[in-house]
C-alpha cells in the first residue's frame, strides 16, 4: 500500500480540503489520482514508462507508442536515437531467412533500376 507523509502544512490543508469537499473519499484515492494525472500529463514520463514496458516485453511496439502518445514511426525513431533495438518476432528461422532473401533480392532489383 502506498503511504506518503506530507511535510508541507499548506499542501496538507489543501489535501484535507479536497477530501472534506467530497471530491475524494480519502487521501489514498487522492494521491493515486494525482499520480495517474502526473503520468498522463507528462509526456517524458509517459515516454520513459512506455520504453521501459516495451523493453521488458510487457507491451508491443504499437501499444508502447500509444502509451507514449506518439505515432508508431515516431516512437521507433525515439528508440533508434536511444540505441534501443526493435523487437521483431519471427515464427521460425526459415521464415526469417526467407524474409531476408526477399529483401536482398528486392534491393538488388531496385539497385539495377536506378542505374
Amino acid at each position: 500500500m502506498l503511504q506518503i507523509k506530507i511535510h508541507s502544512p499548506t499542501l496538507e490543508k489543501e489535501v484535507n480540503a479536497l477530501i472534506c469537499a467530497g471530491l475524494y473519499p480519502d487521501s489514498h484515492t487522492l494521491i493515486i489520482d494525482a499520480l495517474e494525472r502526473l503520468v498522463q500529463n507528462k509526456k517524458k514520463s509517459r515516454l520513459d514508462a512506455s520504453i521501459q514496458l516495451y523493453q521488458a516485453g510487457e507491451v508491443t511496439l504499437g501499444r508502447a507508442s500509444e502509451l507514449a502518445g506518439m505515432h508508431r514511426f515516431e516512437f521507433e525513431e525515439v528508440l533508434k536515437a536511444k540505441g534501443i533495438l526493435k523487437i521483431v518476432e519471427v515464427g521460425s528461422v526459415e521464415k526469417l531467412k526467407a524474409g531476408v532473401s526477399l529483401i536482398k533480392s528486392l534491393h538488388r532489383e531496385n539497385s539495377k533500376t536506378e542505374e
